[in-house]
């Protein structure tokens, strides 16, 4: 028989991406919690879409399009490429904020 040692979280620190992650026990049930400072990615986001404000898709050069914090890139990882790729257009354009190139979301 296992003793039930309470309710606790388990802080492993920051990663060197800025993200922490915490274990959360409760009962016998363990969450994962990922967080992190998003203010430093969407200032950068705002500063380049300011930059490049009015610029035109570039023919044969790839546009920088957004920034996806750390976290949630590696979490498509075990994804196809062209998974990948879809489902990192699909969450910038639904998190508009975190895109450096207006014309995408057009």
């Amino acid at each position: 028989m296992q003793e039930h040692v309470g309710n606790f979280t388990m802080d492993m620190g920051l990663d060197p991406y800025g993200t922490r992650k915490q274990m959360i026990f409760e009962g016998d049930q363990v969450v994962t919690k990922r967080t992190f400072d998003a203010e430093p990615l969407l200032k950068e986001a705002h500063a380049a879409r300011v930059a490049t404000a009015g610029q035109r898709w570039g023919e044969g050069v790839g546009n920088r399009v957004g920034t996806v914090p750390m976290t949630l890139y590696t979490d498509t990882l075990h994804m196809s490429p062209r998974d990948r790729h879809e489902y990192l257009k699909k969450w910038l354009r639904a998190n508009p904020a975190f895109v450096t190139f207006d014309k995408f979301l057009k």
